[in-house]
Formats: C-alpha cells, structure tokens, sequence
C-alpha cells in the first residue's frame, strides 16, 4: 500500500505541481485544489502503470487523497495485480 499511495501522490503532485510531501492521506482535494478532472487523470496515469480500469463513476465519495488511493489499492487488489 505504501507503495502504491507513493506512486499516486507523486504523480498528483506533479499535476498539480507541488510537493510531494504536501499531499498526505489526510489531504483533501479541495486542501490542492484538485478538480474532477486532475483526479481523473491520475487514475488514468496509474491504469496505464497497472493495466487495469478503475471505476470513476463514484469519485464524489472521496473527499481525501487517501481514501481514494485507498480505495483504488482495494480494486487492485481485488483484480490480482
């Protein structure tokens, strides 16, 4: 999981040029001002890493960084990779 949350956060952080360490799991998306769309295309770049689709339909129900990784570590998880 760590792992994972690290890949995420670096590549959020590079779209939204900031520090890594700024983004904690803790960090919401309004906290770095983060829309819809710069959500999406950090789903988007972890698909292209993993080779999996996540499902994006629900992406209001995560106000955090964390509980999103969270819940896309659950998915990859669940899906073996």
């Amino acid at each position: 999981m760590q792992e994972f949350f690290e890949l995420a956060r670096k590549i959020m952080a590079e779209q939204m040029e900031l520090e890594p360490e700024t983004i904690t799991m803790e960090t919401t998306f309004e906290d770095i001002e983060a829309d819809s769309i710069d959500i999406v295309e950090m789903i988007m770049a972890l698909e292209d890493i993993y080779d999996v689709e996540f499902p994006e339909e629900d992406l209001e129900n995560y106000p955090s960084f964390g509980s999103l990784v969270t819940a896309l570590y659950s998915y990859l998880q669940e899906v073996g990779k």
